[in-house]
């Protein structure tokens, strides 16, 4: 999910709740609250939590909420962690600290930490692109043999289905699910090497919640016409990497979905041009 902001900038409460709204009316399994997509990295602590007692009252027990704690630091991670326990969120999503050149052992320690001082599922995150340290599956591993509320690794980056087809073969795999990520555009393909499941971004979920429950029914000519549908707008986001959290608030803007596609500093800002094609493309998907 995106955090939505005003025009200056501060948390806008109805339309992230309008986010959660439109999410669960599209059928989606569950809901991510401030991960990389939504930017937890430019908010403060205290907004990070109330974006949580947000999309968690909304929600209300419709689907699941899983709060990510991701910090540069492993204590104010367990900090967030225990809060959203607290308040009634099903799970939660860290990665590595970012910034932090991090290797096994340091790794090792941070996710340790969390797991054992959380008192919730954890979904690990591996996002080298984002962090700037990627992780070994023998982390996943040796995590997973001590931790079992080490349920799930999602898995993104350059070589995202090299690093999903390594973490299905682990024997401990069966101690957890492997999720995709990259905005869904593996999705076909992540599926095949048993994944099962992706966290993509919240703004074209009605495409990807159809394709995704048709594809793993067996219906995969319906599932490849509407990831047909979505493809052109992933296409435009990986032509603008530095703009994507720019792009899905724009899109839920011109969707209706939220008031303002404001994005916080620092961000690289979309050009009117560019905006004018991302309201075409969606003209093409939504022609009704």
């Amino acid at each position: 999910m995106s955090t939505v902001t005003d025009e200056r900038g501060e948390l806008d409460e109805p339309s992230l709740r309008s986010l959660v709204q439109y999410n669960t009316k599209w059928g989606v399994h569950a809901l991510a609250v401030s991960i990389i997509a939504g930017e937890f990295y430019k908010f403060s602590d205290s907004e990070r939590r109330k974006s949580y007692d947000i999309v968690v009252q909304e929600t209300n027990g419709r689907v699941p909420v899983w709060a990510g704690i991701s910090h540069m630091g492993t204590a104010p991670a367990v900090q967030l962690g225990r809060y959203a326990k607290d308040i009634g969120a099903n799970g939660v999503i860290a990665m590595t600290p970012i910034g932090v050149k991090t290797g096994f052992s340091t790794q090792w320690e941070h996710f340790d930490t969390i797991l054992d001082k959380v008192d919730l599922p954890l979904m690990l995150q591996d996002a080298e692109d984002f962090s700037g340290s990627g992780v070994r599956t023998s982390l996943f591993a040796k995590l997973s043999k001590e931790h079992s509320n080490l349920v799930s690794v999602k898995v993104e980056g350059g070589d995202i289905l090299q690093k999903i087809q390594d973490a299905v073969a682990l024997p401990e795999s069966k101690n957890f699910t492997v999720i995709g990520g990259m905005a869904a555009r593996f999705l076909f393909e992540e599926i095949d090497l048993g994944a099962q499941g992706n966290i993509p971004d919240a703004c074209l979920t009605d495409l990807l919640v159809s394709a995704y429950n048709d594809y793993i029914t067996g219906k995969k000519d319906s599932a490849r016409a509407t990831f047909a549908r979505y493809k052109p707008w992933v296409d435009f986001m990986s032509l603008h990497p530095g703009s994507s959290a720019e792009i899905e608030k724009e899109t839920l803007k011109l969707r209706g979905i939220v008031k303002s596609s404001h994005t916080r500093s620092p961000h690289i800002p979309l050009d009117e041009e560019s905006k004018k094609e991302l309201t075409k493309i969606l003209q093409q998907t939504y022609p009704d």
